[in-house]
């Protein structure tokens, strides 16, 4: 009689190990296929919701840009530069802070220094400090700031000083967002630097006048 007690529960035991396996084995199979699926569904999720992103989505209010520029200036109201002028084609850098009031509209400062050598090897510098007020739309990565400066500017040459002189410049050009924080391009811009002589001294008006055009590098923050 224990013998046969003994059997049946051998046989009860073998035969729960060998049901417990394929049940195992079908959940195992049932996590697998559910883990398939929920990677399918994140590809397609994936595939279907690309973004490409861009660096530049446009400007913020409050947000700020220093610019650095260098390039050449010529002067227009001496001659042609390139042959018979009174001056030489120059050089001018500057050096820039712009707030945003608005996504597209920054006011800020230039400060600008420039040099011409005229025909008798002597020197011309002008340093020009600007308000200004730019207007900056943009596309994708590209950006196009179309400025327009006003301020005083001091006039220096062969050891003689005239200041205050009147400074307009207006200025157009373009940038490409290379990351969040920097943009480089170019600019071109006009440059008057009138003289009101006749205020002071009853000699003839004079008036500079300069195309400048430049390099530029914005660092954003």
């Amino acid at each position: 009689m224990k013998r046969i007690v003994t059997m049946l529960c051998t046989a009860a035991i073998i035969g729960t190990i060998f049901a417990a396996n394929p049940i195992k084995a079908m959940a195992q199979d049932a996590d697998s296929e559910q883990s398939e699926d929920i990677s399918k569904i994140q590809d397609r999720h994936e595939d279907n919701d690309q973004v490409e992103v861009f660096y530049n989505t446009g400007n913020l209010k409050g947000d700020q840009n220093l610019r650095i520029a260098l390039g050449f200036n010529f002067p227009l109201s001496f001659g042609n530069p390139f042959t018979d002028g009174k001056m030489r084609v120059g050089g001018m850098a500057c050096l820039g802070y712009h707030y945003f009031l608005t996504p597209y509209l920054s006011v800020g400062a230039d400060a600008t220094f420039g040099f011409d050598v005229t025909i008798g090897a002597n020197i011309f510098n002008c340093v020009p400090i600007l308000a200004t007020i730019t207007y900056t739309p943009h596309f994708k990565n590209f950006e196009f700031p179309m400025t327009l400066g006003v301020g005083m500017a001091w006039e220096m040459y062969n050891g003689k000083t005239y200041w205050p002189g009147l400074a307009i410049k207006p200025e157009i050009g373009v940038n490409y967002r290379i990351t969040t924080n920097w943009a480089v391009g170019g600019e071109i811009s006009y440059l008057w630097l009138p003289q009101f002589n006749e205020i002071w001294t009853g000699k003839e008006n004079l008036h500079a006048q300069f195309i400048v055009a430049s390099l530029s590098a914005r660092y954003y923050f």
